[in-house]
């Protein structure tokens, strides 16, 4: 068996032209085959060939390794870009949390106080109506997710002047 039968179509074209031969664009494997080794290089200097084709071979297996490592490094550039991508959406998140967490400015409690007045009833006048009003004081603070901490702020907000007759 030749060592021409092992190689494919390109890296016969490749020995063809380091040989000095000219292939026809359109040649098929087995016409590279027979057109290398019917060349009077092949029938006098086999070793030259055969040390073309190891040639050959040889760059073709640099190409592929060096073909690898690009696509290795790019492969861990693309998750280096992820990963960064990550943790600016993490900070992104964390910022926009702590500056509701910080801002929680005079807006984002009149907001609140006027969304659970608009749920409640009115502040009772009668003794008898005090339960129902926390009842549905109850379920704004529910409703709209209030933080515990402006409860107090916003129940008083409501009492208004009735809150000053309680002390």
């Amino acid at each position: 068996m030749s060592i021409v039968a092992k190689l494919k179509k390109d890296e016969l074209k490749l020995v063809a032209e380091e040989v000095g031969l000219t292939a026809p664009r359109d040649a098929k494997r087995v016409d590279l085959k027979r057109l290398i080794e019917a060349s009077d290089v092949f029938e006098e200097d086999y070793e030259f060939v055969k040390a073309m084709i190891e040639q050959v071979l040889e760059v073709k297996t640099q190409e592929s390794q060096q073909n690898g490592q690009i696509e290795l490094e790019r492969l861990k550039l693309e998750r280096v870009k992820a990963k960064l991508e990550l943790a600016q959406l993490r900070t992104s998140a964390n910022n926009s949390e702590t500056s509701f967490n910080a801002g929680e400015t005079e807006a984002s409690i009149d907001a609140l106080i006027k969304s659970v007045t608009t749920l409640t009833i009115k502040v009772p006048s009668k003794s008898e109506g005090w339960g129902f009003f926390f009842k549905s004081l109850e379920r704004a603070y529910c409703n709209k997710n209030v933080p515990e901490k402006f409860k107090a702020e916003i129940l008083l907000n409501l009492l208004g002047d009735r809150a000053s007759q309680i002390f």
